[in-house]
């Protein structure tokens, strides 16, 4: 099994090679990131084709997308590549499998300036996603600790989870990075840390499996570290919002109720 998805793969990166209408390969996924590969473990292969009549249809009669596959083919023209994972599209949500691709063909240069730029948040979009993460995650951390207040367990448990991606979301953008997907996300602080020491990976990590656990004691923790950072980053308007309420999200008082 492993030696066909193996010489597969190779089928597939000496055909691209030959094929004028092929651009770039590249391999994303687990196989990209150290650690992560198994014996079960397919290849995620990025095929950029040119952007001529009929040469993406072409390369897909050839290489079709099979899910489940020993080899599954994502295949784009280069215009689409660009379009695919941008801020506002409904394929925002994939932006990450670009972060750290493993370029193998890029024939003209054009690949791997797309593909790095797509591990950054762009300057032009980086306030709105971080205001935004920043509410959503204020505003259910809120709600959770308000739920356990008035004995409400299973809301607050489910409004602390809700509050994390918001939560992770904002800290890497105000860094202008990409928020991991949950799988890479220990890798991802190991192996590229973020700068702020509150979020290295060994004091992170256990603090969001605490929040995950409903212990409000760590998600006054979390909220001062995510506000102090935001207020480093400019970002304090969008935790001021939240007044006369923000010494009780820090834990630092009672609820003013």
């Amino acid at each position: 099994m492993a030696e066909n998805r193996d010489s597969q793969f190779q089928s597939l990166l000496a055909d691209a090679q030959e094929d004028p209408d092929v651009l770039g390969v590249f391999v994303f996924g687990s196989r990209s990131r150290e650690g992560f590969v198994d014996e079960r473990s397919d290849y995620d292969v990025g095929v950029v084709v040119a952007d001529r009549d009929g040469a993406l249809a072409g390369f897909d009669e050839r290489w079709p997308y099979a899910h489940g596959a020993g080899v599954e083919i994502a295949s784009s023209t280069l215009s689409e590549l660009r379009k695919h994972g941008e801020y506002g599209s409904p394929t925002e949500w994939a932006r990450y499998q670009y972060s750290h691709a493993a370029l193998l063909i890029d024939k003209s240069g054009e690949v791997e300036n797309v593909l790095r730029g797509k591990e950054r948040v762009p300057e032009g979009v980086r306030a709105e996603v971080v205001e935004d993460a920043l509410g959503g995650y204020v505003n259910s951390t809120y709600r959770s600790l308000r739920n356990r207040m008035i004995g409400v367990e299973q809301g607050a448990r489910l409004d602390a989870a809700e509050s994390l991606p918001h939560a992770l979301t904002a800290i890497f953008a105000m860094e202008a990075r990409v928020r991991p997907f949950n799988k890479y996300l220990e890798w991802e602080l190991r192996l590229h840390p973020l700068v702020d020491r509150a979020w290295a990976a060994d004091t992170l990590l256990p603090r969001l499996g605490a929040v995950l656990a409903g212990e409000p004691d760590e998600q006054h923790a979390l909220f001062r570290d995510v506000e102090r950072v935001a207020r480093e980053h400019q970002f304090g308007s969008a935790i001021d919002e939240w007044k006369p309420d923000l010494e009780w999200l820090r834990g630092e008082a009672e609820y003013r109720g």
